[in-house]
């Protein structure tokens, strides 16, 4: 089990956006603002609430941003902290450039935040936050409150079937503050959250110790690598893209001209009711559908492959509001049904366990049958 630890750790760094010290704080200030919500969704531990802060210049008072503490509107209880190591990425300006398009100026901050409601535990009526500085000017501290919202109580997230089948599958980066969920794209006036649900995926082989045997830098070596992807839901092809090539194995040798060759071969299915799910990386010449095409849920459509911007084969998965990888808000969504094998940080196996409408933690190793 340590090298199952070994590798979650390894994985999360391989995967390709007003008073003094003691002070009472203020019940509200408009320098914060929650600018966009989430539904609420299930995981195996935790109602995850997501959501968008829009903050106001502070680095240009001096203020060094320690801890954000998120509370209770109506109890002024703590119900999470997060400290400055644990922060999300903050977008400010300058905007880091890419070759793609070019980064819009910003005149605030902006970053996104989870919260983990535990399984049993009350969704809060009102959210709030406490914010923590450290002015370098004055050398003292500073705290202050905003940013209050009310959390959709009527939780009604989308329920898919899965779109990878078979046992030993470890999903990455979903149901965390960290990638992708953090990951906002500012350009041509717009603010893109496609990747903010998003997971990808491997698969260990039966001991959880190995997910590929041989030469990493053969996609063969991979035991995910040609796995069929199948149709999470009924819909139609509204877009796909097949023959680009992939990169072989971990060795990242693939070259891109446009933003969207990052996605590799993808799919796009219309899913109904404006929610759109992307199959990105796909194997070169394996999509079995084209734009227009009826799918039924389960139908097989395409291979896991490893084209794209991808350092091994894997399926990078979304669910978004619009037909488009960069200017769209990505949506939170569950699985109907799969089973529990491990989790990264166990010593000792749990029994395997069922979940049905649930997403899965970080680092968590699922079957389905």
């Amino acid at each position: 089990m340590k090298n199952f630890i070994r590798i979650s750790v390894w994985l999360l760094l391989f995967v390709s956006l007003a008073g003094c010290h003691g002070a009472a704080p203020e019940a509200r200030d408009d320098r914060f603002t929650v600018i966009a919500q989430d539904m609420p969704y299930p995981t195996d531990q935790y109602i995850r609430i997501g959501y968008t802060l829009r903050m106001w210049e502070y680095e240009k008072e001096g203020l060094d941003l320690q801890q954000i503490d998120i509370l209770d509107g109506d109890t002024r209880a703590t119900l999470f902290a997060i400290g400055k190591n644990e922060l999300p990425k903050i977008y400010k300006d300058p905007l880091p450039v890419n070759p793609y398009y070019p980064p819009d100026k910003l005149d605030h901050y902006y970053v996104s935040l989870q919260l983990p409601v535990p399984l049993g535990r009350t969704i809060p009526k009102i959210v709030t936050h406490r914010f923590h500085f450290r002015n370098s000017r004055t050398n003292r501290d500073l705290s202050l409150e905003g940013a209050t919202f009310l959390p959709d109580q009527a939780m009604t997230p989308i329920v898919i079937a899965s779109p990878v089948r078979g046992k030993n599958w470890l999903f990455i980066n979903q149901s965390t503050m960290g990638y992708h969920f953090n990951a906002m794209f500012f350009a041509l006036g717009k603010r893109g959250t496609g990747e903010r649900f998003a997971f990808d995926n491997l698969q260990f082989d039966d001991n959880l110790k190995e997910y590929f045997h041989g030469n990493p830098a053969k996609n063969e070596s991979y035991f995910n690598y040609g796995d069929p992807l199948y149709a999470v839901a009924d819909g139609t092809v509204v877009a796909m893209r097949d023959g680009l090539p992939e990169n072989s194995g971990n060795d990242h040798s693939v070259t891109f001209k446009d933003a969207i060759d990052l996605a590799g071969n993808y799919i796009i299915l219309d899913i109904g009711k404006g929610r759109y799910a992307f199959y990105a990386h796909c194997r070169t010449h394996s999509i079995r559908v084209k734009a227009g095409d009826r799918v039924k849920e389960g139908d097989e459509i395409a291979l896991l492959g490893n084209s794209g911007n991808s350092d091994a084969p894997h399926l990078h998965f979304q669910i978004c509001d619009a037909p488009d990888f960069f200017f769209s808000r990505g949506l939170p969504f569950v699985l109907k049904k799969y089973t529990k094998i491990a989790q990264g940080g166990q010593d000792v196996l749990p029994p395997p366990k069922a979940y049905e409408n649930a997403m899965m933690e970080q680092f968590t190793v699922i079957s389905f049958e």
